[in-house]
């Protein structure tokens, strides 16, 4: 269960990034990562394992740009990356995606764009399961990945298994809803109710906002 709503996370995680993505790294900007973290301090072991795990990606990114760039310009995109990674994280870390659903559902955008969105994280959530039980299998029978041509092989069988089982379940999908009469919209039992949690995620993220903006009008 999300401890903040699903439609002030998602915006709320919208404007972080985009303020984040955009700007200098300012020093007040780690003061909604501090909140979260505060909130979240039960899970924070497991939530900096997930930062730590991306970060291999992030670094490699660090060194592409250090051999572009100067350091300065390197250090603050990375800085940048991890703020909005670790807010994100922070706030969907318990989530299997379809809180981003609720979000969309809560926020009245088009019934389409729910509907797609449900059923892309349905898809992916089958192609992950299908994946798990295909990396069980091989292991089971001893398959250990290297170089050989046979791994190649073998990787190349496992993709092309997925695709068609992908293209068979979101058929089955698709006749299973017309059958229902399914008419483009997904029904979620969600309302707008707000706890003093959201208030205060809503007060220190419009906060830096509005710092920002004063800051670049009038200093």
């Amino acid at each position: 269960m999300s401890i903040f709503n699903p439609a002030i996370s998602l915006v709320c995680a919208f404007f972080y990034s985009l303020l984040v993505s955009f700007s200098y790294f300012e020093v007040y900007f780690i003061i909604p990562l501090i909140f979260l973290l505060f909130i979240n301090k039960d899970n924070l072991l497991y939530i900096f394992k997930k930062l730590l795990f991306l970060n291999l990606f992030i670094f490699i990114l660090f060194l592409t740009l250090l051999y572009s760039s100067s350091f300065e310009d390197a250090l603050n995109i990375y800085i940048r990356a991890n703020a909005i990674i670790l807010f994100n994280l922070s706030l969907f870390f318990s989530s299997k995606g379809y809180d981003i659903v609720r979000a969309l559902s809560i926020l009245k955008l088009p019934k389409s764009l729910v509907a797609t969105t449900y059923f892309t994280l349905k898809m992916i959530e089958f192609l992950s399961t299908d994946f798990v039980l295909i990396k069980n299998s091989l292991k089971a029978r001893g398959f250990k990945a290297n170089t050989s041509l046979f791994t190649y092989e073998t990787f190349g069988n496992i993709l092309g298994l997925l695709f068609v089982k992908a293209i068979r379940k979101s058929y089955a999908l698709k006749q299973t809803f017309i059958y229902r009469g399914f008419n483009g919209e997904i029904f979620l039992n969600d309302d707008f109710s707000l706890n003093i949690k959201d208030y205060y995620l809503i007060v220190v993220t419009f906060s830096i906002i509005l710092i920002k903006v004063i800051y670049e009008l009038f200093i």
